[in-house]
């Protein structure tokens, strides 16, 4: 029995996934966490499996995906962000008194993104900048242009001394726990994008935004902060393309060692 393109590609990237080699960083390291390889075997056959039952037409889909995945998904992202919230306030208070004690400004930075079928909402984060950031890189030519490239910059001056580390930790992005209970984001997708971003996805947005947004994806698993736009973009596409709960889990279970291992972090 010939095997479709589509289960040929859900092929390969399982086989790619378990050798550990899907995507390294500029240097050669593996990005990959090897103990992720325990989960990774199952996982891929049961990606494999579930694209031949689709194949074979004995699930109803919607790209890609059954009803099942969404209201797994969602009932996922309200638990967990509920617990996790609730364990996390201790956090959230100590880390609030830190951002207020060492720059004056709101706890809270507030960035308009874009996620499902376009719509855009307030994406929180613990502010990791001083007040007037926008400002300063509108009016510094250099900076603004060394912005541009990858959205980000390697060597940021309006990082505040407690940013620094709330960035290398991940810290920050505590508050976005909000946006998942509250349905704007899910713990594993692409990450949303502010407007003038749009076009640096150019027809890949039309697909970006079918999907809620995420705190965590494939390419953060990947170099995070080494990636470059253009393959952030890729890995997004084929995170969309090719999702399962399973696949989820695969990369929460990747994330977690990348956090902690700080690789990418700025």
């Amino acid at each position: 029995m010939a095997l479709k393109p589509k289960l040929i590609v859900t092929l390969a990237i399982g086989l790619l996934l378990a050798e550990g080699t899907a995507f390294a960083s500029p240097n050669g390291r593996h990005t990959v966490p090897e103990a992720s390889a325990l989960v990774l075997a199952p996982v891929g056959i049961a990606t494999i499996v579930a694209a031949e039952r689709r194949r074979r037409g004995l699930t109803r889909v919607k790209r890609g995906v059954g009803a099942a995945y969404f209201i797994g998904k969602r009932a996922t992202d309200i638990l967990l962000s509920s617990v996790a919230l609730l364990l996390a306030a201790p956090a959230f208070a100590l880390i609030a008194l830190l951002v207020r004690l060492d720059s004056p400004g709101p706890i809270f930075f507030k960035r308009r993104v874009t996620g499902q079928n376009g719509r855009s909402f307030d994406m929180y984060k613990f502010r990791s900048m001083v007040v007037g950031a926008e400002e300063m890189l509108e009016r510094d030519e250099k900076l603004k242009e060394l912005y541009y490239v990858k959205c980000k910059l390697d060597v940021d001056p309006r990082v505040t001394r407690i940013g620094k580390l709330l960035r290398r930790t991940s810290l920050d992005e505590l508050p976005q726990l909000i946006n998942i209970f509250l349905g704007d984001m899910t713990f594993v997708g692409p990450r949303p994008i502010a407007s003038d971003e749009i076009e640096k996805y150019g027809p890949a947005f039309e697909l970006f935004q079918t999907v809620r947004p995420g705190i965590t994806g494939i390419w953060q698993t990947c170099g995070r902060s080494e990636t470059s736009y253009e393959k952030r973009v890729e890995m997004d596409m084929l995170y969309i393309e090719n999702r399962s709960l399973l696949l989820d889990l695969w990369i929460i279970a990747c994330t977690i060692p990348a956090v902690l291992l700080k690789r990418g972090a700025m």
